[in-house]
């Protein structure tokens, strides 16, 4: 059970029922110190809490209601108390710094601006793309990487064909125009995902449906995770597309290869 506990006008923690006791033990907690923990209705010193040296509780005090466990505000007197977006801890109002209908502690702002400013998204703010669009974006996509294939390889073709009437016949130019062909087949789809997801943080198919990859944190893919992810979709298709399945099941729409990556599809 984590502990908060207020020295002077602040409110310290959270600290579990170890740190607790060594608190008290050195003297920076004592019995008149006001604590809470979650279950109690308001601050109270930890003597009536708590045997002074142990976090044994004492007996409990009333319990508040389900849906009704905020930190209380009481230590803060009259102030005005909000959650920081970053964290979700309660400060002052006035000790925090706002960000469009948002507030961040002091604490967090350095992290939270520097996400904002590569890009990232707010904490519990994204909206995941779903099973469905997902697929949508990946036909999208495949459209997209055959037409190319096709193109690139009727060009070598040509080219290989032009080559081998000039060098008079012979099976061997059309043979290398046929392995040509093939490793164009592969490699185009690799390239087409790593470039697009690692620059752009979505392929053609996702951005006509309006969705990208983030990490977990809203903060972009770089080209190294983008290839990570991309080879990890691998997995997916050698487990019979089960990797693909699990978006439909996760609460946050993660396939295999997200879950590999610590990578998220959301709506932009």
């Amino acid at each position: 059970m984590n502990w908060y506990y207020a020295r002077g006008d602040e409110r310290m923690g959270p600290v579990d029922d170890a740190a607790m006791d060594q608190l008290v033990r050195s003297g920076a907690v004592t019995a008149e110190t006001l604590v809470w923990k979650e279950g109690m209705a308001d601050w109270q010193p930890l003597g009536s809490v708590a045997q002074v040296g142990t976090t044994a509780p004492a007996p409990l005090p009333t319990p508040v209601a389900a849906g009704d466990m905020a930190m209380p505000e009481s230590l803060y007197g009259e102030q005005t108390v909000a959650g920081c977006v970053e964290c979700g801890r309660s400060f002052p109002q006035d000790e925090m710094v706002p960000y469009e209908d948002h507030l961040v502690c002091a604490a967090c702002k350095d992290v939270f601006f520097q996400r904002v400013r590569e890009g990232g998204g707010l904490r519990g703010a994204f909206r995941y793309a779903g099973f469905w669009v997902r697929v949508g974006a990946r036909i999208v996509d495949g459209f997209i990487i055959n037409i190319a294939t096709l193109a690139i390889s009727f060009v070598v073709g040509f080219v290989g064909a032009l080559i081998n009437s000039a060098a008079g016949g012979g099976d061997g130019f059309e043979a290398i125009a046929g392995i040509l062909g093939g490793l164009i087949g592969i490699i185009l789809p690799i390239v087409y995902e790593i470039v697009f997801v690692g620059k752009y943080g979505a392929t053609p198919g996702k951005m006509s449906l309006g969705i990208k990859v983030v990490r977990s944190d809203g903060s972009p893919v770089s080209y190294g995770r983008a290839t990570g992810r991309m080879f990890s979709t691998w997995l997916s298709y050698i487990i019979f597309l089960i990797g693909f399945i699990m978006a439909a099941f996760d609460d946050e729409k993660r396939t295999l290869h997200d879950r590999i990556c610590d990578t998220r599809v959301i709506y932009k």
